[in-house]
Parts: structure tokens; sequence; C-alpha cells
């Protein structure tokens, strides 16, 4: 018999893929990454085959069709994908799709003791052909999923304002990717990258959870059961909270954002750091125009500190300066708030270092 110890984590992976009809320039790319997408999570399971279960869902859509190819497969079983089975072509009814595929795996695993869900959606257009869903109804989904349920959520698209498209679907995980094979190859492969170090993230919550009942251990997972705050002493710092989007900079501002130590700022923040903010491609740390970067893709938190630590210093030097910090880590690089605030305790007490509401809300 199975005990509360020994118990699996079941880990449904949903896949949302656009097979829209501009889609076919990119299809072979899109079809090679959904399989190695899927190797990663084979590997996954043998890593963690003693706490961890996977299964795969996969959802393929367009105008004409909205078709589970997988659903709730065991990822051992999961076949390769291939060109018989996606063929783009005609529009994108994207809300369809996200309500239809996530409202049936709730409903499939909502009695579960141990299940959590990885919801990533990949799409190369915006949506334009939904009957059944429409955008409020998708987002107030998505927020159910996370606040409730610890779901964990990835926008993967181009020829959009990738930015502003998944945070109206309350995503705050997303990535741009270049509108070729090659971007594509690109977004898949940082996708994958993400996704193990959340598997590694699961292992420890595990490990912290492994006592409670099976709902304290949900409740744990979702942002709902965070204790009740000292609003007053949130009032004392609501002067210094980053903007959610930040379009200009005043002349002393310094845009905050996360990078890779490579410095290809290729999507959300560091990519509008570039456009916007004088960031320098291949410069991975520090000051850059008026912005400044923090490399968040090369490990876990750990890596992630000295960096902090290190711009935080740095501000401190340059009282003439304001920092915009932005939700650095809690993009494709996978972190939570939860895990990335703390690091920033050592300026709480800094007029000059601004910090997302999210920051705020775990460190005070």
């Amino acid at each position: 018999m199975e005990t509360q110890d020994n118990k699996k984590t079941q880990v449904f992976n949903l896949i949302i893929l656009d097979k829209s009809g501009s889609m076919g320039s990119i299809a072979n790319a899109a079809i090679s990454g959904f399989n190695e997408t899927v190797g990663g999570i084979r590997s996954a399971q043998e890593r963690f085959s003693d706490t961890q279960e996977h299964f795969v869902s996969l959802m393929i859509f367009c105008d004409c069709e909205k078709r589970m190819v997988y659903d709730k497969v065991p990822v051992a079983e999961v076949k390769e994908l291939t060109s018989k089975d996606y063929r783009p072509c005609c529009c994108t009814p994207l809300y369809d799709a996200m309500g239809i595929s996530i409202n049936a795996l709730y409903n499939a695993i909502k009695d579960k003791d141990d299940a959590t869900a990885v919801v990533t959606i990949i799409t190369d257009g915006l949506e334009n052909a939904s009957k059944e869903y429409s955008g409020k109804a998708v987002k107030a989904l998505v927020e159910r999923m996370k606040d409730e349920e610890g779901w964990n959520f990835a926008y993967i698209g181009t020829n959009q304002d990738v930015e502003a498209v998944s945070y109206s679907l309350s995503i705050e995980n997303h990535m741009a990717f270049a509108d070729d094979d090659e971007g594509m190859r690109e977004a898949w492969n940082k996708e994958r990258k993400a996704r193990t170090m959340m598997y590694s993230r699961l292992e420890e919550d595990r490990a912290t959870t492994s006592a409670m009942p099976s709902i304290a251990r949900k409740l744990f997972r979702s942002k709902s059961n965070r204790e009740n705050r000292n609003y007053r002493e949130m009032n004392e710092f609501s002067h210094r909270v980053t903007p959610n989007r930040i379009n200009s900079l005043g002349r002393n501002e310094i845009f905050v954002f996360g990078s890779n130590l490579q410095g290809m700022h290729a999507g959300g923040a560091a990519r509008a750091a570039v456009e916007r903010f004088g960031a320098i491609m291949g410069q991975g740390v520090g000051l850059q125009g008026q912005s400044y970067a923090i490399p968040t893709m090369q490990g876990g938190v750990n890596t992630i500190k000295p960096y902090v630590d290190e711009f935080i210093r740095f501000a401190d030097c340059h009282p003439e300066m304001t920092f915009l910090v932005t939700r650095i880590g809690c993009g494709i690089a996978g972190f939570t708030d939860a895990e990335i605030a703390p690091l920033f305790a050592g300026a709480v007490n800094m007029e000059n270092i601004h910090l997302p509401q999210e920051f705020w809300e775990e460190l005070v």
C-alpha cells in the first residue's frame, strides 16, 4: 500500500499548440520541438522516478479543428508527433483552445490528492476566431487555476506584443520568439530548460510539504494561502512599487531586468531593455544605457544572489539614480516571486530601489 511519504506527485503537462495557417512555415520546427520537449519530460520522469509521475496532453488548434492528440498519456507511452498529426491551416481560436483544454484537465484531476499541472501555450498570432470563450473568461480561468490549484502557466508567442497578451491572460511567464525555424527551436529549447528547473523545485516543495495533509499541500502551492499581510507596512512602500509596464524612463531612472550571462536579450523585459533603454547585446551583467542586467538563467536561486548583491551595492553607491526592478527571474527563467523576492531583502530600506508589487508582498 502506498503511504503519504512515498506517494508520487502526478504532474500533468498540457501543451496548447497553435496550428493555424501562419504556422505552416515553422511547422517542422514546431513538431521537432514538441518531440524534444517530450524527451525532456521523459528524462525528468527517470530522474524523479521515486517522487514524480508525468503525463502529457497536447491540444492542437485552428479554426477547423481543436483536438487532443494526447490526453493525460503517461509520458513513456507518448509517440512522436508527425506531419500527419500536425498540418497548419485556418485561423486562431486561442481562447477556445485554452478554455476547453484547461477545463477538461481540471475536471479530470481536481479530486486527486497530489496532482499539479504545467500549461504551455505556443502561438504565432493573435486570437481571431473563438466562439465559446472570451478573453475575460480565459483570464479568470487561468487566475483560478493558479491561485486555487497552484498550476504553472507559460505563454510563448511571436508576431504580437507577447508581454501584453500574456498579461491580459494573467500569465506572468512569457517569451517572444523570432518567426522562423531557428526562433521556434530556440523557444522550445528555453521552454525545456525552464520546465526542468520547475520540476526540480517541485521536488524541493515536496520535501517541505510531505508531512502535510493533501488539502494543505494544495494550498501551500497556491498564492491564496499566503499569510495575511500587514497592509499598513505595505503602504509605507507604495511609492516604491515598479509599474507593471514601463514604456519610458525619467532622466535618472534605470530599468533593471533579468538577463542571461551571454547577454542574448531576446524576449520579455530584456528585449524591451534593448529596444528602449540602451541594453547591449552580448553584455549580460551590469549597467548599460538606462538599464541594468541581472543574470537569472544560469542555475538555481543561489547563482542569482551574488549578482543581486552586486546590484544593491551599485545602487547604494549611486543615490542619484532610481532603479526600477522588474520581476527578474519570474518569466522564462521559471522562478516564483517567493523565491526571488528574498534576494532583495537588503533593498527594502534603500529609497532609490523600487521593487515589483509581488516582491513587496513577499518581503513585508
